[in-house]
């Protein structure tokens, strides 16, 4: 969804770093945040910007939040009779953070659409799809280790990504941390986004195989 710089958006700082493309349960039992759900939902196509928290708690405000979100749109939602609501959503366009206004009736942001930087040359496009498939083959080697540590049923699949950058959609599959999650959403083109990934699969690959060591 397109972003109208100067006009509020409502934001919801979670514990974590929202992908394009993933999807998102949520729980809403916070007054502010019943509040915000509330609003949100007068719209058509009803959304708002999930952040990750850099320093603080989900709960009570007080928090400090990175600069780059991920515009959730709620497919699904269901209010329950002590007014908790239970939202699906899904996670689609990046934003990036202008400025944070006061968290006054909730969590609100000036912020603008965070498209990817294009690739200009041919080298350039035939770079990442070398990168890509050397990606998906360390993946595929991370789901066997995955596998031998125990999950047997961890199961790559390199196809789910729909409409937005794979790298989104195969991070999404990995055991990866908040960092390398964030640096995932943050990086500004597919050619940094995939490398990042490509490093966060080393990292993970490698700590995998300490463990079997033990």
């Amino acid at each position: 969804m397109a972003v109208s710089p100067g006009s509020p958006t409502p934001m919801f700082p979670l514990g974590m770093a929202l992908l394009p493309g993933e999807i998102l349960p949520l729980q809403i039992f916070e007054p502010r945040y019943r509040e915000m759900l509330a609003e949100c939902l007068r719209s058509d196509n009803p959304s708002f910007g999930v952040v990750l928290i850099e320093r603080g708690r989900e709960l009570g405000g007080g928090d400090e939040r990175h600069s780059v979100a991920t515009d959730a749109n709620i497919v699904e939602h269901h209010i329950k009779d002590d007014g908790r609501a239970l939202l699906r959503c899904v996670g689609t366009d990046r934003v990036r953070v202008l400025e944070w206004l006061p968290d006054d009736p909730y969590p609100r942001a000036i912020v603008e659409d965070f498209p990817d930087e294009a690739i200009t040359t041919v080298g350039d496009s035939e770079s990442l799809e070398a990168q890509y498939t050397e990606v998906a083959a360390s993946i595929r080697s991370l789901f066997e280790l995955v596998r031998t540590a125990g999950r047997s049923d961890a199961v790559f699949d390199d196809t789910v990504y729909g409409d937005v950058d794979r790298s989104f959609g195969w991070a999404g599959q990995l055991p990866l941390g908040q960092a390398d999650r964030y640096a995932i959403l943050a990086a500004p083109s597919p050619l940094e986004r995939i490398a990042v990934l490509s490093e966060a699969v080393e990292s993970v690959s490698a700590a995998i195989q300490f463990q079997l060591m033990d």
